[in-house]
């Protein structure tokens, strides 16, 4: 086992000193201490390293933190939406689908899966609102208050446009939703092997289906 402490341009060094070349690589974990200062190795030497990068000989189930934390990822059953929350944001999905050329029950089964309609809602991956921005997206998109009804929206609506125009297929863009596009690109453009990530696919697909056909404000 190798400790290396550097900072993260520093990572192929790292890389470089422990052999990894393009046939095979080891798992690369890491640590950032109070100070800032990080430190990688090719081993988890306590509970505070984190996997950075997986070896190609690393067949631990892969897992991804987010639609397994969402307050109302349970939901199973499409009817059980709450509908007069669906007619209260019904106009401003309309709008904003009617803007980006999205299917409003796209939009509607999105938020569904993604919040059940609660404006405040908080995921412990940090996501918020309506349609679940990470901070980051919601940076990306100008939205200067994540929890305000139509800058949500607009901003999901609008993300999910630029992920359809890159991946084509509804079910790698909610992919890229979920598990972050860079991710969906490393996979190959493909749904990652997330059972979180899937089953998020896999939901928003099935409420999707349920609301072309039921929909009705």
């Amino acid at each position: 086992m190798k400790i290396f402490t550097a900072n993260t341009s520093k990572l192929i060094l790292f890389l470089f000193l422990i052999g990894i070349n393009s046939a095979a690589y080891p798992d690369i974990y890491m640590f950032t201490d109070k100070r800032g200062q990080q430190f990688f190795t090719d081993k988890k030497v306590n509970k505070h390293y984190k996997l950075l990068l997986r070896s190609n000989n690393n067949r631990v189930a892969s897992s991804f933190k987010n639609s397994q934390v969402k307050r109302y990822s349970h939901l199973l059953n499409p009817s059980h939406s709450h509908r007069s929350w669906q007619r209260i944001y019904h106009p401003l999905i309309i709008e904003a689908s009617t803007k980006y050329q999205l299917d409003s029950a796209l939009i509607h089964a999105m938020i569904t899966v993604e919040s059940n309609y609660q404006q405040h809602a908080i995921s412990s991956a940090g996501a918020k609102g309506l349609m679940q921005l990470m901070p980051g997206t919601a940076k990306r998109f100008s939205v200067t208050n994540i929890f305000d009804p139509q800058q949500n929206i607009f901003a999901g609506a609008l993300y999910l446009k630029i992920l359809l125009e890159e991946f084509k297929m509804i079910e790698i863009a909610l992919a890229a939703y979920n598990a972050g596009e860079g991710t969906v690109r490393r996979y190959k453009r493909q749904i990652p092997p997330y059972p979180e990530t899937q089953e998020y696919v896999s939901k928003v697909l099935t409420f999707y289906e349920y609301y072309q056909r039921n929909l009705s404000i």
